[in-house]
């Protein structure tokens, strides 16, 4: 903790993420302020206005939010969901709108020749693509986002009504459970789609005998099986093509085909029922939405709070749906950033410290690079906006704002016997722990081990299909970890602030995410 002890000026680390450049923080600190004036309208104070992000490299170390600022962010946020869903409505069909024209925008671009444009066509196209982003990162934030990123206010809250709901109903059923159904969205995610496609094309192989023997024996996954029917090397080829993009996050890399193969051959070895596979994902949807119905009924919640789980619902669909859409944009960026520094004799390392202003200057209007301050932003470097201002920091200037602010200081008792944080899908699991933060830790998961994260993202899916539970540091029902918890049906807990500090592969824990409990039975 800084010297400074003024209360009034805490700042806390909201969040961090790894390996992100510039080209995605940037946008994120100059929309801020647009996504407040969005929820509360274009004359509305601005109630964040002071924050900061800390960067090492292309590390986003900690997003710093002023407390008191972020703690009436919230509050407002709540009152907005609760006396204005109209409101709240209208904005997420608004940003799932945004987002599928980003992702559509950033398709066509797949299709064009970077190397033959200009340098200032290539500019530009990198400016509307990043133009995009910043819309449908910043017109929903504040529910997706914000409005569980310190406390998981909106998900208590549910959580709170929900059990009033059980008791008044004199039934027997799990509040939890009833909160996990309540608050699940009956939208198809772009995941669950592509499982769906995925296992269609594994029933085409396993139905034709050739290709079957073929992925039964393979060995070499990285191309597709020399002999191999045509039409299913076509679909094979297609699927690839269409959803490698899915494990790319900001800086990539996006899958191989060896990664599809493998799971096809492995799947076909483990002798799947794909009928059954398919025919499940397919009806869950449906089944989610009946579930939903019966409950509301049972528990005889009335229409407007109705409303309110029908919000919450959509709005852990959208944060998912936004996210793919920036991943997908993200890894249409790279071609252009990849091609911006070829031409500006930059490594694709120098090209991430860049400003999304900074490399429009360049490119559209010639400006210089400047390499001293590049290779300065190479250690600590400060995003600071305060207001509608926003700013770089690098080098001492950039340790001297750091290090004047006043950061609230997590405690850490590493001698803890029990940790609790939020359910965001309920029931019960015992296994080992395992630290899991990016792809190449996932190989240490096994089935029915318990994975812990600071926070999950598409490329740990695979790991997360074999956890018997899933703990993270990031909380409530918007996090990527409640909404595939909730997919695959495995027990949830988020928010736990200290999870992977205090927990260790090899720990043996009780999870019961009904009471957002983790007990730790035995240490490494």
């Amino acid at each position: 903790m800084k010297q400074d002890t003024s209360q009034k000026d805490i700042y806390i680390k909201n969040f961090s993420v790894e390996r992100c450049g510039y080209h995605m923080m940037t946008p994120i600190v100059y929309g801020i302020p647009n996504c407040q004036r969005i929820l509360f309208g274009q004359n509305a104070s601005l109630i964040l206005k002071d924050c900061f992000f800390r960067i090492d490299d292309v590390n986003l170390t900690g997003g710093y939010f002023h407390k008191n600022q972020i703690r009436e962010l919230i509050e407002k946020i709540i009152n907005k969901i609760l006396d204005n869903p109209e409101k709240v409505e209208k904005i997420d069909r608004e940003t799932y709108d945004i987002n599928t024209q980003y992702f559509d925008f950033a398709k066509e671009i797949l299709k064009k020749d970077l190397t033959k444009l200009s340098n200032k066509e290539l500019g530009e196209l990198y400016s509307e693509l990043s133009e995009w982003q910043e819309k449908a990162h910043q017109h929903a934030l504040t529910t997706t986002w914000f409005v569980d990123s310190d406390g998981e206010d909106l998900s208590k809250l549910l959580i709170k009504k929900t059990k009033e709901f059980c008791e008044k109903s004199g039934t027997y059923i799990n509040f939890a459970k009833a909160f996990s159904v309540l608050t699940t969205s009956d939208k198809e995610s772009l995941g669950a789609k592509e499982e769906i496609e995925s296992l269609k094309i594994l029933k085409e192989i396993i139905e034709n005998e050739n290709a079957k023997k073929m992925f039964v024996s393979l060995e070499d996954y990285n191309k597709i099986p020399d002999g191999l029917d045509k039409k299913i090397a076509k679909k094979i080829q297609d699927h690839f093509e269409e959803w490698r993009w899915m494990r790319f996050t900001y800086m990539g890399p996006a899958y191989d085909i060896d990664f599809f193969l493998q799971i096809w051959a492995g799947l076909i070895r483990q002798g799947i029922d794909v009928d059954k596979e398919i025919k499940e994902r397919e009806e869950r949807l449906a089944g989610v939405r009946k579930e939903r119905t019966d409950l509301f009924e049972k528990l005889k919640v009335d229409k407007e709070f109705q409303r309110i789980y029908d919000i919450a619902a959509d709005i852990t669909n959208l944060k998912g749906y936004r996210k793919d859409c920036s991943f997908f944009g993200f890894y249409v960026l790279d071609s252009i950033l990849r091609e911006a520094a070829k031409r500006l004799y930059l490594s694709l390392g120098q090209i991430h410290l860049l400003a999304f202003w900074e490399l429009e200057k360049i490119l559209i209007h010639g400006e210089e690079v400047d390499i001293n301050e590049i290779n300065r932003r190479k250690k600590i470097v400060i995003l600071v906006s305060e207001g509608d201002k926003y700013y770089i920091l690098s080098g001492h200037q950039a340790q001297k704002f750091y290090d004047s602010k006043n950061i609230e200081e997590i405690k850490i008792d590493k001698n803890v016997k029990e940790l609790s944080g939020t359910c965001a899908c309920s029931g019960e699991a015992k296994g080992t722990v395992k630290i899991v933060n990016k792809p190449e830790e996932m190989g240490k998961m096994n089935q029915g081990d318990v994975m812990v994260s600071h926070t999950t993202f598409p490329s740990l899916v695979p790991a997360m299909k074999k956890a018997s539970a899933i703990i993270t540091e990031d909380g409530g029902i918007t996090c990527h970890a409640a909404i595939v918890a909730r997919e695959l049906g495995t027990p949830c807990i988020t928010g736990i602030k200290t999870a992977t500090k205090v927990l260790e592969d090899g720990d043996m824990v009780e999870v019961d995410a009904d009471n957002g409990i983790v007990k730790i039975i035995k240490k490494a």
